[in-house]
């Protein structure tokens, strides 16, 4: 299954509610905030039985969000649905349509939950659960295109969705994990297409690069390294990309205290500038090489 992140606001129950349920709300929130949903559905799902009116909208929603979280999308649909014909018309409905549309993907409900997904960027076009579910509609765009056979297409759209969701991280680092599985799709090759067939090329190239992107946000430097020089030594063919990582590496390296190996690579890329030398990042990496004392022209 897929995986899933979700991105929701949970609220506060009114303080007129059932004190009970009000209670229980909480606690079950403080629970799905520390990544104890199952201890979260353990606490509402009888306290919901018995409860009605205004109050329970929020536990509706904390429990679908609840259910998404450990695998259970059919068991959140209905509870989300309901909270999202509760919030409709306020600022927050489009955090719950965020979450009612991965529920419904996960479900094979790929149509709702296109639709779902697009009341969500109406409700709340700048907002950040607006640039998630863009993010979720690319990605199923790249999945209709790769089942027509339409590879590149579909690279592109997974690309972008991968992007978007990288994007994303800098605010919620449980994004790197959903753009990365992205980026690992592209690059490890259509399972649809007979071997050659599929979009293999510089969007393979572009996906590895963006691998080491993914790394080095995290602060994982050598690891970032790693994707970096595969990129510009088994894509050499697409210079842009190469040029790009071989800038990155060296800037990993510093931050590492091998600054002699960050030379070494630039000078690396300095030396072949058939290849490079009509890039931006070819004089870029002349001018780090000259602020680190090197007599470069």
């Amino acid at each position: 299954m897929r995986t899933l992140l979700i991105v929701f606001t949970l609220f506060c129950l009114a303080a007129d509610g059932a004190d009970s349920l009000l209670e229980i709300y909480r606690e079950a929130k403080a629970a799905l905030e520390a990544g104890e949903a199952e201890k979260a559905i353990a606490l509402l799902e009888s306290a919901l039985h018995d409860a009605k009116g205004g109050e329970l909208a929020p536990a509706q929603l904390a429990l679908g969000v609840a259910y998404l979280r450990v695998g259970k999308a059919e068991a959140a649909v209905p509870f989300l649905e309901k909270a999202s014909v509760a919030f409709a018309g306020t600022p927050q409905v489009a955090s719950v349509l965020a979450s009612l549309g991965d529920a419904l993907r996960v479900t094979g409900e790929a149509e709702t939950a296109r639709r779902v997904y697009k009341e969500a960027t109406e409700a709340a076009p700048d907002s950040v659960n607006a640039k998630y579910v863009l993010a979720r509609i690319a990605e199923m765009d790249g999945e209709k295109f790769e089942a027509e056979k339409e590879y590149s297409k579909a690279a592109e759209r997974y690309l972008a969705a991968g992007d978007a969701l990288l994007a994303l991280a800098a605010g919620d680092a449980g994004y790197y994990k959903a753009a990365r599985v992205l980026y690992e799709k592209v690059a490890k090759g259509s399972e649809k297409a007979a071997p050659g067939k599929d979009w293999r090329g510089e969007p393979t190239a572009r996906a590895v690069f963006s691998i080491g992107e993914v790394e080095r946000a995290q602060g994982h430097l050598p690891e970032a390294i790693a994707f970096y020089q595969r990129t510009f030594v088994s894509w050499l063919k697409y210079p842009h990309w190469c040029a790009q990582a071989y800038l990155r590496a060296a800037e990993c390296m510093e931050k590492l205290g091998k600054r002699d190996f960050a030379k070494a690579h630039l000078r690396e890329m300095i030396r072949k500038h058939q290849k490079f030398g009509k890039l931006p990042e070819y004089e870029q990496a002349k001018k780090q090489l000259r602020a680190w004392g090197d007599d470069i022209r």
